[in-house]
């Protein structure tokens, strides 16, 4: 298979560059969503800030408004007042206009004494700057009223600009906590995924062992023991995984034997005379071919095409079937993996090959 489960569940974490095993990939997708899950609970009590601050401009702005309309009612009140005062002014300035037409200074100059000359005088005078000082403040409070419209404008358009700066801080959070959201997703999606492959790698061992175990053939030969150290290799390549748990981390899940990587086609050759006892597809494990050698079985998993048949009796060297990818692999690659089992118990392949 050659895009099998464990490159689905490797492929679906941004941060991989190469496969993991199933147990590594658990703990990795566990570590990954308590990180998304701290990331959420930063956002959301962000968010909260946010809207906090939000509710608190809002009620700022509200505040401003109904100032600016209580500045604008006493504005127009101030108007109304100064246009009633300038018609009063108006008024009196007219009716002194007429009284000088006709004989103010006789009004005025009637007087018996000099001093009630001046006192009239000084009444009139007062009369006109009270009515100019009047006029004055009234258009003081006019402007002071004009100000405070104008302060009101500009701090409802500070607030404003800030609650716009607000609400994209508060749109950036929602956006990346949606982006979280999904990623939790994912991270619990690979959880499940590293979960069955690891449920299906168990399966499949104890499938290829009941094979291995049920199946009653000739005993092969019986120096298999005595070549611990010299086998050939089954085909030349790198190994990329071990026998036991990856030593990287101590948490990979459990190989029961060497994955050696090859070209596609590469003939998988025979270790030791034997027996071929199992031909088959097995879950898992893909293409398989096991020989028996007495008390021993080598197995050869994930191959590609199959050039022996059930019972048939094979030599070292013989060709067995080709480096393919079928099964549950790591990746698009293609590999071998070589096992051998001392009555279906597991073995480390390794100290039983030729060094190269």
């Amino acid at each position: 298979m050659r895009h099998g489960l464990l490159a689905l569940v490797l492929g679906l974490a941004p941060q991989a560059v190469q496969a993991q095993d199933p147990r590594t990939d658990l703990h990795q997708a566990r570590a990954d969503e308590r990180g998304v899950l701290d990331q959420l609970n930063q956002i959301d009590r962000e968010l909260d800030g946010v809207r906090t601050e939000l509710a608190r401009i809002q009620a700022q702005v509200l505040e401003h408004e109904a100032s600016r309309r209580r500045a604008e009612d006493d504005a127009a009140v101030a108007q109304a007042q100064l246009d009633l005062l300038r018609e009063q002014v108006r008024e009196q300035l007219s009716a002194l206009y007429r009284l000088q037409r006709r004989g103010l200074a006789r009004i005025i100059f009637s007087a018996d004494e000099p001093s009630e000359l001046r006192r009239r005088a000084r009444y009139l005078g007062t009369i006109i700057d009270q009515d100019s000082q009047r006029l004055a403040e009234f258009r003081q409070a006019m402007e002071a009223k004009g100000e405070a419209v104008a302060a009101s404008d500009q701090s409802l358009e500070a607030l404003g600009a800030l609650r716009a700066e607000v609400q994209l801080k508060e749109a950036e959070l929602r956006d990346q906590r949606a982006r979280r959201v999904e990623l939790l997703a994912q991270v619990r999606d690979r959880q499940d995924l590293a979960i069955r492959a690891m449920s299906e790698m168990a399966g499949a061992r104890s499938n290829l062992s009941n094979h291995i175990t049920s199946t009653q053939s000739e005993p092969g030969p019986t120096s298999f023991r005595s070549a611990y150290g010299q086998l050939p290799w089954p085909v030349r390549g790198p190994v990329t995984r071990r026998f036991g748990t990856s030593p990287a981390s101590g948490t990979g899940a459990e190989s029961y034997g060497i994955d050696i990587t090859a070209d596609f086609g590469t003939p998988i050759r025979a270790v030791f005379p034997g027996v071929v006892t199992l031909v088959d597809f097995i879950p898992g494990y893909g293409q398989t071919v096991a020989v028996q050698h007495g008390s021993y079985t080598t197995v050869h998993a994930h191959a590609n095409g199959v050039r022996v048949r059930q019972g048939q009796r094979v030599d070292a060297g013989t060709v067995l079937a080709l480096v393919g990818n079928s099964g549950l692999t790591d990746g698009d690659g293609y590999l071998l993996t070589f096992e051998i089992r001392y009555n279906g118990t597991p073995q480390d392949p390794l100290p039983w090959l030729k060094p190269l």
